[in-house]
């Protein structure tokens, strides 16, 4: 079968395709043929090395990655799932490939209903929009909402999430006018584009002074900076990473700011699932509940064979692409 390995860090040609045998089986697991594997930004970041958690190389790509597919196996102590059982999954390590092994505990069937394609990018970026506004955010009815990277996976199903759980007001900001245009199409009420030095004052002036009450933060640098200044009084903002590659100097941070009744919180999605997986049922159903009323819709515009992950790499770092971009083997 065919894996995406890396064996050091650098630009998307250090990843390398490569043919390796399928994966043997241990107790209580599953074997699955992969259909669709959604790449997640933190998937950039290990090949650049910039990721805050580094895994000694070398290592088949995609740590903590989601695939959907079929399952061809079953392990000894298996009693939840049968062979040709559609599933989508979440992989501890080497989702870029043609067969995964599995825990059975991290299967979650899916039905000939649901788009398989699409459900593949709620399990990581739909998970980390889901948590970040709920379950961490605490987000209320009526309430601002300031999203960052919005035309991301992520930022695209946190807008929609943002909307349907009863936003007063959704704040998208992106990096270009055509990304604009795109938030606004899928439910943002103002579109911003913070590659514009006064995009800060835009957001004071579309809350009339206020700033937002919730704003989910994955730029980092400058924009994390630029993010607490706009951050309402009794606000809160989330930290889920940096996907500008720049460490945000935290002790440089205006703590006078800070003070003024906000809150900053640190949020990562591997901790959630590993310490708190009873509560991904919770996220999931929520979300497939709000895809089924219309409400959420994953955007998948770009679809790479599993040989050109470099090209689809290079497409995600180019800050091009919109929604989720998916690797098929």
């Amino acid at each position: 079968m065919k894996v995406v390995k890396l064996y050091e860090i650098g630009s998307p040609e250090v990843l390398v395709v490569e043919e390796c045998d399928i994966p043997e089986l241990g107790s209580n697991e599953v074997l699955i043929k992969v259909a669709n594997i959604a790449i997640n930004y933190s998937e950039i970041q290990q090949r650049k090395g910039t990721y805050p958690y580094p895994t000694p190389l070398p290592i088949t790509m995609g740590q903590w990655g989601v695939i959907s597919g079929e399952v061809v196996g079953i392990g000894v102590g298996v009693h939840t799932i049968s062979i040709d059982s559609k599933v989508v999954a979440q992989v501890p390590s080497g989702s870029y490939a043609e067969y995964v092994v599995v825990p059975a505990y991290l299967l979650i069937p899916i039905s000939e209903r649901v788009d398989h394609m699409a459900i593949t990018a709620l399990l990581t970026q739909g998970q980390t929009a889901y948590h970040a506004l709920k379950t961490v955010g605490n987000i209320k009815h009526g309430e601002t909402v300031l999203i960052h990277a919005a035309t991301g996976g992520l930022g695209n199903i946190a807008v929609q999430i943002a909307k349907a759980y009863g936003a007063g007001k959704v704040i998208a900001t992106v990096g270009s006018q055509e990304k604009v245009n795109h938030t606004l199409s899928i439910g943002a009420d103002v579109g911003i584009n913070y590659s514009e030095e006064n995009w800060t004052e835009k957001v004071i002036q579309v809350t009339e002074g206020k700033g937002a009450d919730l704003i989910l933060q994955s730029v980092g640098g400058k924009v994390l900076e630029e993010s607490i200044q706009v951050l309402a009084s009794f606000g809160r903002l989330i930290y889920i990473g940096s996907a500008s590659s720049h460490n945000s100097n935290w002790d440089k941070l205006d703590l006078v700011n800070i003070l003024s009744n906000k809150t900053v919180i640190g949020f990562n999605i591997a901790n959630l699932l590993s310490s708190r997986p009873e509560l991904v049922g919770e996220a999931l159903e929520s979300m497939l509940s709000l895809m089924i009323s219309n409400q959420l819709r994953p955007q998948i515009k770009y679809i790479f064979s599993l040989s050109d992950v470099k090209k689809a790499h290079e497409l995600i770092e180019s800050r091009q692409s919109i929604g989720t971009v998916i690797l098929q083997p």
